[in-house]
């Protein structure tokens, strides 16, 4: 094969590479954000009772069913903030969102929130919540509540499956991309085209420069997609007027893992370039003594 050709081949391969690996790394940083430690820490650090979304407020079915709840007669505003800052409510939200990660990505069926598991909730914490809103919550509140919330719908609204039928080439792209085969699958693949360009080019890493490169850039786009992460969730908190620290709390973990994944494929870039001079110039010497 003869000169040209490789140095295509090296450079169609090295594109790849870059390709495969910012899938990748975005993939697993977002998985990295999904993980249990990161969700308890999102549920437990959230500032759930200070969370104002002013321009989808009046669309949030969920919302509109709290504000049924804390306006029963009786339960004060402080009452509520206790109900949302309380460890059980905080618990049950991580629970859930584990619940949702495991249906998206394993299609385990339980990515949903049913009324029985509001009343399971109360149930479980009654003596809690009593105290927390300093009223006791009867047969007849939850009886009411249960009609608000079949009214709005929300048996149907909180079923990861139904959004999962409308748009099922979505979902499904979201959970290949985020599953751990091809999290293993795409690094095995970038190391692998490493070896074989070593093969390709005669067991030599003169043309291993380009390979580098397209390593470097990774990481420099790796990085500054770190570094954006901040941005990216004041964006999305401007966008629909959300005052809340939970954007902020979901990219901080995935910012992080971008971040040293970018350090590590520069790094590795940078080490692939080095090497490639130097066998240049080892290969160059021996040239010339012949």
């Amino acid at each position: 094969m003869n000169h040209r050709r490789k140095t295509g081949i090296t450079i169609i391969v090295s594109i790849f590479v870059c390709l495969i690996g910012l899938m990748g790394s975005f993939a697993g940083s977002l998985r990295y954000g999904l993980r249990n430690k990161a969700i308890e820490t999102l549920a437990a650090e959230w500032e759930l009772s200070q969370m104002q979304i002013t321009k989808i407020a009046d669309r949030m079915s969920m919302a509109q069913f709290f504000v049924v709840m804390v306006q029963t007669p009786g339960i004060e505003e402080q009452g509520a903030i206790n109900l949302l800052d309380a460890e059980y409510t905080r618990h049950f939200i991580a629970e859930k969102i584990q619940e949702y990660r495991d249906d998206l990505l394993h299609r385990t069926g339980e990515g949903r929130i049913g009324f029985e598991d509001i009343a399971e909730l109360e149930e479980t914490y009654r003596d809690e919540v009593c105290q927390d809103l300093q009223y006791n919550v009867t047969a007849d509140d939850m009886e009411r509540y249960r009609i608000v919330w079949d009214n709005l719908a929300l048996g149907e609204k909180f079923v990861l499956e139904e959004y999962r039928s409308d748009r099922p080439g979505m979902f499904g792209f979201a959970s290949v991309v985020l599953s751990g085969w091809f999290l293993a699958l795409s690094a095995l693949l970038s190391a692998g085209a490493g070896v074989g360009l070593w093969f390709l080019n005669g067991h030599s890493f003169d043309r291993h420069g380009i390979y580098g490169t397209a390593l470097l850039v990774l990481g420099i786009i790796d990085c500054a997609a770190a570094a954006s992460c901040g941005l990216m969730a004041d964006t999305i908190n401007r966008i629909i007027n959300m005052r809340s620290n939970v954007m902020g709390l979901f990219f901080s973990p995935v910012g992080n893992m971008l971040l040293a994944l970018g350090l590590a494929s520069a790094l590795l870039g940078v080490v692939m370039i080095v090497v490639s001079v130097l066998t240049k110039k080892r290969i160059e010497k021996a040239q010339k003594k012949k």
